[in-house]
């Protein structure tokens, strides 16, 4: 578990890129902890995946941005 302030922690991004999964950095002012940041997986986007955070009705016509997008063109 590594300590940063909480201005260094807003000035250098690459604190979060570089932590390892599942290591965690506090994050404190004036001394005392406000937050910690854990790094975790993220989840690899499948079309499965895709499917169940769509909105609208699975059970209807699909959408074909292709066809929309030739339909632009005309």
């Amino acid at each position: 578990m590594k300590t940063v302030s909480a201005a260094k922690f807003y000035a250098d991004t690459a604190l979060v890129d570089d932590l390892s999964q599942g290591d965690k950095l506090v994050v404190t002012s004036r001394g005392k902890a406000k937050f910690v940041v854990t790094k975790g997986n993220r989840p690899r986007m499948t079309r499965e995946l895709a499917e169940q955070r769509s909105v609208g009705d699975a059970s209807g016509p699909k959408f074909d941005s292709l066809k929309v997008i030739q339909s632009l063109k005309k």
